[in-house]
């Protein structure tokens, strides 16, 4: 789904990479800190600039879909406990029922993340900084790996991975050819018979 290196890739590297974006994103978040939905929705959307950029994901790791939007696979264990498990960042408990996850100390440099991921954690950060879950949920739902997946899931009832290249269709942008109107049979006949265009 994402090229052979995915497949082959250790999984220590891929658990490396998820911190690394993980960190990278809530670095740039405000107060360093994103309620853990908007969080997975922010990795969601830099693996898939970075595979529309770049041509490979960052993260390396697979998204599935949950009710909610597409969610790291095992995003309790792999992602959050990672993070705490590191002293990186902590899930906490506030008043209003939240439980954001703050970062508490970010690496000097990343392994896995150069100049350009960093560019694009930033900018995938500052569209959700200010997203609430159900905001980031909503625009989630808009994509479709996320539907096609979402619709696999209820129709088998096992839980479905999201297909990154077809998710990266909402992030590119649409060629102007795609907004003109559709020309039908008899519009087409009559710009023939007008000479219109050029003889073969």
């Amino acid at each position: 789904m994402l090229g052979q290196q995915s497949y082959n890739m250790e999984p220590t590297e891929k658990s490396e990479r998820l911190i690394e974006a993980a960190s990278a994103v809530l670095n740039a978040a405000p107060e360093r800190r994103l309620n853990i939905v908007v969080l997975n929705k922010a990795l969601f959307y830099l693996d898939l600039a970075s595979l529309r950029d770049c041509g490979e994901t960052i993260t390396h790791n697979a998204f599935i879909a949950m009710q909610h939007g597409p969610v790291i696979a095992k995003y309790a264990k792999r992602l959050i406990g990672q993070l705490e498990g590191l002293g990186i960042a902590k899930q906490i408990s506030q008043w209003d029922g939240s439980q954001p996850i703050v970062l508490e100390s970010c690496r000097p440099h990343f392994n896995f993340l150069d100049s350009d991921a960093m560019i694009l954690a930033f900018a995938v950060t500052n569209f959700f900084a200010d997203a609430s879950s159900r905001q980031a949920s909503e625009y989630s739902h808009e994509n479709a790996g996320w539907k096609r997946a979402w619709c696999e899931s209820q129709r088998t009832g096992k839980l479905a991975v999201v297909n990154m290249r077809v998710a990266m269709q909402q992030i590119i942008e649409a060629d102007p050819w795609m907004e003109l109107p559709i020309i039908d049979d008899e519009q087409l006949l009559a710009a023939a018979d007008n000479s219109v265009g050029v003889d073969w």
